[in-house]
Order: structure tokens, then C-alpha cells, then sequence
């Protein structure tokens, strides 16, 4: 059950990292469509907002593998983080896409939507973080099986090793 765990978080996070490239492309050709006047090319920000659903899943299924697979609590934690990561998108983009909503105008975002900006910076922090926790779990996997170790344990820190 273990390895089966620690082989389904292994490839979840190439799948996580796909799913990342197919959210930059939806919002790409859906913010590109609307600046070339095409309603109907606007329609992939709508499977934009489905996919971001669908990461909080992968997520959540991500960190339910990492306690199965027994995996130390950074990569636990690697996979949470996306959740808080894409609620903060949800709140960058409030103020664009709702700017009259009750949601934003009690975070007092209403008037600030220069505040959409940060929705993009997030994002590519997001996908530095996919590409990154692909290349962390491939090499921390291989750690643990070369020392052996079943059971969780804490890694040395990632900074800490050569890469």
C-alpha cells in the first residue's frame, strides 16, 4: 500500500504540473479571445475556473497519497499548499470579475483592480512550485529508497543537497 501511495504521489505531481500548463492555456485563450472581440473563445475561461476545481482536488488526494505512502511532512506540506495558493487566486481575480459582488466589496477590493495583477504573479509562483515539487519528489524518493527508509521521516533540508 505504501509504494503503491508513494507511486501515485510520484506521478500526481507531473499530473499536478500538466494541469498547471492547461490553466496558463485556458486563461491565454481566453483573455486572448476577448481582446480579439470572439464571445465564444471566452467560453475557455470557464473551463480556466473548472480546472483551478480540479488542482484543489488533485491537491487534496495528493496529501491523502502522502500520509498513505508515509512520505515526510515537506512533501505533505507541497502538496497542501497548492489549496491556500489557488484561494488566493480566487481573491486576485475577485476584483475583475466581480467588482460589485458582496465577497469583494467586503474585502474592500471593490475599488482596486490593480489588485488582478497579483492573480498573474501568483500563478507563475504556482508554476515555479509544480515544476520545482516535481523535481524535489523525484529526488527525495530516491533519497528514501536508497536509505531505506519506510517510515516518515524528516529529509534533510532541500537547499541542503546537491542537485
Amino acid at each position: 500500500m505504501k509504494r503503491v501511495a508513494r507511486q501515485i504521489y510520484r506521478w500526481g505531481t507531473v499530473l499536478m504540473f500538466l494541469l498547471i500548463i492547461v490553466q496558463f492555456t485556458t486563461a491565454g485563450a481566453g483573455v486572448f479571445s476577448a481582446m480579439a472581440g470572439n464571445s465564444q473563445g471566452t467560453e475557455a475561461l470557464d473551463f480556466h475556473a473548472l480546472g483551478a476545481l480540479v488542482i484543489v482536488v488533485v491537491s487534496l488526494l495528493m496529501v491523502i497519497a502522502a500520509f498513505a505512502g508515509r512520505l515526510p511532512w515537506r512533501m505533505t506540506g507541497l502538496a497542501a499548499s497548492f489549496v491556500p495558493l489557488l484561494f488566493l487566486q480566487a481573491i486576485f481575480i475577485a476584483p475583475f470579475v466581480a467588482p460589485n459582488d458582496s465577497f469583494t466589496t467586503s474585502i474592500g477590493a471593490s475599488d482596486k483592480p490593480w489588485l488582478s495583477a497579483l492573480h498573474v504573479l501568483n500563478a507563475l509562483f504556482i508554476f515555479w512550485l509544480a515544476i520545482r515539487w516535481v523535481e524535489w519528489t523525484r529526488r527525495d524518493l530516491e533519497l528514501m529508497g536508497r536509505a531505506g527508509l519506510s517510515a516518515r521521516v524528516d529529509l534533510p533540508a532541500a537547499g541542503s543537497l546537491t542537485q
